[in-house]
């Protein structure tokens, strides 16, 4: 034969299957991964106070600001002094936001990536600071997230887990009309006789 005896072709054919079946399972691990980073994303919310715990910012992925409390204390300096404060505190709580997410997305995307390195020396560049000072505050900062069992029996071809889900519109309460006869007033839209 040309090409070798049948069983070196079931052989090659056994050692393709199983390489299919790894490469399926680095897939439901890569899906698994993916689905577990959007939902941290998704949860991500960071709360930073100024040092003297005046001004307290809750910041959400992407650097969304989500709150801004001001304590009454605050409110005894001048105007410029909180102005300072709030603007100081929101550029710490937004960073350290940027700095979970780039944790969340290097964690999905393992070893080979190297987006939480490319924030942390952005960051340090413009805090003046250095990237293994940022490092440090990034183990404080990360939560501790227990790890999902993986599917196995999962089908996720055919899904878009980066798709927006749109949330269910609640039902339209149902009008109820009063009876014709219960009508003592005239309708000024309706074309019919008028007197």
């Amino acid at each position: 034969m040309a090409y070798g005896s049948h069983g070196d072709l079931v052989e090659q054919l056994q050692q393709k299957l199983r390489r299919i079946d790894e490469l399926k399972q680095q897939g439901e691990q890569r899906q698994a991964a993916f689905t577990r980073m959007k939902d941290e994303i998704g949860e991500l919310s960071v709360t930073v106070s100024s040092p003297d715990r005046s001004v307290t910012i809750v910041a959400g992925p992407g650097g969304s600001v989500q709150s801004v409390r001001v304590s009454e204390e605050a409110l005894q300096g001048s105007a410029i002094q909180l102005s300072s404060t709030i603007t100081t505190t929101i550029h710490e709580a937004v960073a350290a936001a940027a700095r979970r997410q780039a944790a969340i997305v290097q964690d999905a995307l393992g070893p080979s990536s190297n987006v939480l390195e490319q924030v942390l020396q952005t960051q340090a560049e413009a805090f003046g600071t250095s990237v293994a000072a940022l490092k440090a505050t990034v183990a404080d900062e990360r939560p501790v997230v227990p790890q999902r069992p993986i599917d196995q029996g999962a089908d996720f071809a055919e899904e878009d887990f980066l798709a927006e889900q749109q949330p269910a519109r609640p039902a339209r309460p149902e009008v109820r009309r009063r009876p014709a006869e219960d009508d003592d007033f005239l309708d000024p839209f309706d074309e019919g006789d008028r007197r």
